[in-house]
């Protein structure tokens, strides 16, 4: 496929190392030996780049990250988890890597005092938030110090899905086989609901209200926001009347959405239609969906060449405050 020179930024995009498995406890041993090579090995994963396209990631820890670590080790262990990302990748190449933090949700003061270490000392664009803490979801009060630091701080926070809570997975999820149990409860249906309740939630508990400036990244086109907005809206117009604007007016001002995942051109011109082209970013969702068939998609759009750059780096750009360099360097393997 020919394809015009273009730079390419690509932001949900998955990393790991030893001692992040270690401490949250997740198995890759059931992914494919080439996923895991992605997921662990930096050189690897520039390769993967390389061929396809990509310009920069932005990383982010598997998930659930730090954020079911109890007490005090759950900050000890994101500190050093952000540290050795900023030392193994972002130092190493740093006009290929750039990140967002782990937080330790289990402690919000904590998290609040992460981000801003992360943010002024390391460099880093936000932070990712994998679904529920504690059974509890960031509208709760407690997680208040995290909301109000990223909107002092002027970077987003990045909502992805987490694994659902075990009585949710035995009344929603049982009575299948485990493959097709975990599918649905994860990335086949659950994961994209889950999130899309959760953006919700921080809408319609008033907390944009609060902190107008707060900026929210979806991933998946959305998590099946775009589809159902017209009817949430006419919903909650009279079970929320306590917001100060309409359900519409805060997903087309907080938040934006990437391609995570879903590279399809109906689901794409709804997400448009919803979310304005200003607001849409590309997205891989490295290593678990494969970046040649994502940059392929992309360039391959029916779409005016400017719609095209706003997806591929400017609106990222934009939003994450990254610099376009006239002559962004190669990888150095």
């Amino acid at each position: 496929m020919s394809r015009e020179a273009m730079r390419v930024i690509a932001i949900e995009e998955h990393y790991a190392d030893p001692e992040l498995l270690a401490a949250n406890g997740f198995d890759v041993s059931r992914l494919p030996a080439s996923r895991r090579a992605g997921l662990t090995d930096h050189r690897v994963r520039l390769a993967d780049m390389d061929r396809a396209g990509i310009d920069l990631q932005v990383l982010s820890a598997l998930p659930p990250g730090m954020q079911h670590i109890p007490g005090t080790r759950a900050a000890i262990e994101a500190r050093a988890a952000n540290r050795r990302l900023h030392e193994q990748a972002l130092t190493v190449w740093p006009h290929r890597f750039a990140a967002f933090a782990t937080l330790p949700l289990t402690d919000p003061d904590a998290s609040a005092a992460e981000l801003n270490y992360a943010v002024r000392e390391l460099g880093f664009l936000g932070a990712m938030i994998h679904g529920m803490a504690g059974n509890r979801f960031l509208d709760h009060p407690d997680f208040a110090p995290i909301l109000d630091a990223a909107a002092e701080l002027g970077v987003p926070l990045y909502l992805h899905p987490g694994f659902p809570p075990l009585a949710v997975i035995e009344a929603y999820y049982s009575g299948l086989s485990p493959v097709t149990g975990h599918a649905l409860a994860t990335h086949a249906y659950g994961w994209h609901y889950e999130t899309s309740l959760h953006a919700l939630r921080l809408i319609a508990a008033g907390v944009f209200d609060r902190l107008p400036t707060l900026q929210i990244i979806l991933g998946h086109l959305g998590e099946g926001l775009p589809f159902h907005l017209p009817r949430i809206e006419r919903m909650l117009a009279e079970a929320a009347p306590h917001l100060a604007h309409p359900v519409s007016s805060y997903v087309r001002n907080n938040f934006w959405i990437t391609t995570s995942g879903y590279f399809d051109d109906e689901p794409l011109q709804l997400a448009r239609h919803i979310f304005g082209d200003a607001r849409i970013m590309f997205s891989v969702d490295y290593p678990f969906s494969d970046n040649t068939t994502a940059t392929d998609w992309l360039h391959g759009l029916g779409l005016g060449l400017d719609t095209r750059h706003a997806f591929a780096h400017r609106n990222a750009e934009q939003l994450l405050g990254l610099t376009s360099p006239v002559d962004a360097p190669g990888a150095t393997l």
